[in-house]
């Protein structure tokens, strides 16, 4: 039987999308963090997570050899080498690390500290090095596919010693939210930039992708319209950052963990222990290494 040869065309529609999708994963895993500044100021009232990494580190003893995933400008790596833990703060972006830098070298912490600038996908670190491996803050959600997330609990577990602790949190998909408007704005807001101190408009929209579990988000920087009138969204935004995050069910978390070796001790809600059907925006895991 002939077979009926493909066109160009449909050749390289499929090439195309492909290429679109990975165009915006790779600024939806730089975009929101070239600006190290704006992005600290953004996050400056998120502690919660803080307290509860600290408080883990604590009860698992002094002097914890700490491996950070997606450490950033340090936000929980500075808080756990003041209370005296040894730690790795590994994260692909240069821009946070030299803010890292200098903050570790102002406050004196320099020898409790070490920047890595690595993917968490495969860890230049020995077998067995360190005693605790976080990953904070949705790190973990720029991991788009099982092969790369399962990729990073093995290397969480073969840079633990045995008995070690692997905690993370990641957001609970909300269902509803992934499903508004795609050209909608949200979460608009007039604030003034950190180190520019111009007056703008932060707004976001989003689109889920139910194949691929990935949410791409837009976050739009405006100027802002003078006091009292009303923001109307421009044609072309002041600046454009996208952001990718993909969806990570708790089932998927369950398998995950067993499937590289790992035992689960914990999966709540939110830092105060709740059970996540009460739970409002995190999952938090503790895992440990048998």
């Amino acid at each position: 039987m002939n077979r009926r040869r493909a066109s160009p065309t449909a050749r390289t529609r499929p090439d195309r999308r492909a290429a679109e999708r990975e165009r915006l994963l790779e600024a939806g895993t730089r975009d929101h963090y070239e600006d190290a500044a704006l992005y600290d100021y953004e996050y400056s009232d998120r502690t919660t997570d803080i307290r509860h990494y600290r408080k883990l580190a604590r009860q698992l003893g002094e002097g914890q050899r700490v491996l950070e995933l997606g450490a950033g400008t340090g936000r929980i790596t500075v808080p756990l080498a003041r209370d005296g833990h040894d730690v790795i703060a590994l994260d692909a972006m240069p821009e946070m690390l030299a803010v890292l830098q200098r903050s570790i070298t102002r406050l004196g912490f320099a020898e409790r500290v070490r920047p890595l600038q690595a993917d968490m996908r495969d860890v230049p670190l020995r077998d067995g090095e360190v005693d605790l491996v976080i990953a904070p803050f949705n790190a973990l959600m720029h991991l788009y596919t099982w092969q790369d997330l399962l990729a990073c609990f093995r290397e969480a577990h073969r840079v633990l010693r045995p008995g070690g602790r692997f905690a993370f949190d990641v957001q609970i998909p909300d269902l509803e939210w992934l499903r508004w408007d795609p050209e909608a704005r949200h979460a608009v807001t007039r604030f003034v930039h950190p180190v520019t101190r111009e007056t703008l408009i932060y707004s976001t929209n989003h689109r889920y992708d139910p194949q691929t579990q990935v949410c791409h988000i837009r976050i739009f920087y405006d100027d802002a319209p003078p006091a009292g009138r009303r923001f109307v969204p421009p044609a072309k935004p002041k600046r454009l950052v996208h952001l990718a995050h993909r969806q990570i069910f708790p089932e998927e978390i369950r398998m995950l963990v067993a499937t590289a070796g790992f035992e689960l001790d914990s999966l709540t809600g939110d830092f105060d222990d709740r059970p996540l059907r009460d739970a409002k925006d995190s999952q938090v895991a503790l895992c440990s290494r048998a």
